[in-house]
């Protein structure tokens, strides 16, 4: 491996004369690089933690060396906070919870005025163009207007902040901005989303000091809302993730590792040493760290590969970059038996369906659709017309995917076909990238969707005078990394995506961008 890739464990260990009698015992199965962040005195601790390298085992061991401290432990979502409790159960000082819940619990009587809306609907700009019925566009303005308001939902800003910053653009519906947020407030009728409460508990100022430590956890995926209300606590707080493990960068998270690394407060710290993958598999792993300019490589379990692990029957986990690849995959091996990590609803294929309701000359068939948001518009050309006008991304796929599969099969018959099954009884297991993350299984296989460094990269060689460098979205290589570090076993990668042997001279001709 190159450069900083050559050596792996280089750290002498360093001697801990003055640890209390309480960390002794449970040291010594610790990792240095655990030991350090678990010794750490600092007001804020930055730890980037590579795939399955024992992050919440060692925040476990950094709460119990402080058992006389009363703890705020944040988790990503409601799953992975019920998964902290069970691992945080026999430390009484630990209350582990999300951002959202915490915000419904302080808010108190507040919450109660809207508690019927809550998460029923997302909002669309079938909501905002209202607004704009005597304007030429009212979906392009409603859709403007969505798109202000999930800038002053996404971030640390009062409305009155938000506009004074808004561009040329924004300034044309700026106006509307205080009356959309009102009639969320007080208007029943309009949805009302999880993070609009936030938003009220953020800009309430809240006060967490009866908590003494904040840990959050997934930091380099934290929503600016969470950030801002943990940022202006006073406790210690202690900020966990993977930089290189960012996919959520269309819903405007940020990286608090990034952003806190220059401040005089912090201490950063690696967990680079994973428990899940061999070295075999790790291998085809680091050259994304590399690209990605990370400071240390993943560290795998010396494990030789045996041969033999492909002769076992073994259920194999499908990870697709994308939903629409998903439903490709399964229409076309419709004999096969697919567990879906998540359940078939979190893959919208229903969407589909509404979309070919639409499409329908007998207008009854409007009333089955299910989706608030393709019911409002009145057929498939005026879908077409919100797509051109808002660059609606989801939308736009969704209609592809039908255009795609009208003609070939009957749509309904086949969706409806589509069956979950439980993974004891299914032939495979099959997921979007997306979804994978957190998880892993033995046998991985990654699908043909991914973006191809490789490939843009040979692409741009052949063209004379191609200008570089060549901008490269930093998250499509996040996730082939999350994909890669999945697997336990064996992992089957196509060819495109084998970048080892080019890293170097790829590595030359790139610049990574945010989207």
């Amino acid at each position: 491996m190159l450069g900083r890739y050559s050596d792996f464990f280089c750290t002498p260990q360093k001697k801990h004369d003055n640890l209390e009698e309480n960390k002794r015992s449970f040291f010594l199965e610790l990792t240095q690089e655990q030991r350090e962040i678990v010794e750490s005195k600092s007001r804020i601790v930055l730890v980037n933690a590579y795939a399955g390298t024992g992050k919440t085992s060692t925040l476990v061991e950094y709460c119990k060396a402080r058992k006389d401290k009363k703890m705020l432990y944040l988790a990503y979502n409601s799953s992975m906070a019920k998964e902290a409790r069970k691992k945080f159960s026999g430390l009484k000082n630990v209350f582990c919870t999300t951002i959202h819940s915490l915000a419904y619990s302080k808010l108190g009587d507040e919450i109660k005025a809207y508690k019927k809306r809550i998460g029923k609907a997302s909002l669309t700009a079938v909501d905002t163009h209202k607004y704009f019925l005597n304007t030429k566009y009212p979906y392009f303005f409603g859709n403007l207007l969505l798109k202000l308001l999930k800038k002053f939902i996404n971030s640390e800003y009062t409305i009155e902040e938000v506009l004074k910053q808004c561009n040329d653009e924004e300034r044309k519906i700026a106006d509307y901005l205080p009356k959309l947020w009102a009639d969320i407030l007080t208007n029943e009728d309009m949805p009302f989303e999880h993070d609009f409460y936030l938003k009220l508990y953020q800009l309430s100022r809240p006060d967490l000091s009866e908590f003494e430590y904040i840990l959050v956890d997934e930091a380099q995926d934290l929503n600016p809302v969470m950030y801002d209300i943990v940022y202006k606590q006073t406790a210690i707080r202690v900020f966990i993730g993977d930089t290189y493990q960012k996919i959520y960068g269309f819903r405007n998270c940020i990286n608090a590792l990034e952003l806190l690394k220059d401040n005089p407060a912090s201490e950063i710290f690696f967990l680079t040493q994973t428990f899940r993958c061999p070295s075999y598999i790790v291998k085809d792993a680091n050259p994304y760290l590399f690209l990605l300019k990370a400071q240390k490589p993943l560290v795998g379990k010396e494990i030789l590969f045996d041969k033999n692990v492909l002769q076992k029957a073994h259920k194999e986990c499908i990870i697709c970059r994308t939903n629409a690849r998903v439903f490709d995959y399964v229409v076309s091996n419709s004999h096969i038996k697919f567990h879906f990590v998540g359940g078939t609803e979190g893959y919208n294929f229903n969407d589909i369906l509404d979309i070919a309701l639409l499409h329908s000359k007998n207008l009854e068939y409007r009333r089955f659709i299910k989706n608030k948001f393709y019911a409002n518009f009145m057929d498939h050309k005026e879908l077409a017309l919100h797509i051109k006008e808002s660059n609606d991304v989801e939308a736009k796929t969704r209609l592809m995917i039908f255009y795609k599969y009208c003609k070939v099969c009957n749509l309904f018959k086949t969706i409806k076909g589509i069956k979950q099954y439980s993974v004891s009884e299914a032939d495979f297991i099959i997921t979007s990238a997306h979804k994978s993350k957190g998880l892993e299984w033995d046998y991985v296989r990654i699908e043909d969707d991914f973006y191809s460094i490789k490939e843009r990269y040979k692409e741009a060689m052949e063209k004379p005078n191609f200008p570089l460098p060549i901008k490269v979205p930093k998250e499509e290589l996040n996730l082939l990394y999350v994909a890669i570090t999945r697997a336990k076993k064996y992992v089957d990668i196509p060819e495109q995506y084998l970048v080892g042997n080019e890293m170097s001279e790829i590595s030359k001709a790139i610049i990574l961008v945010e989207e």
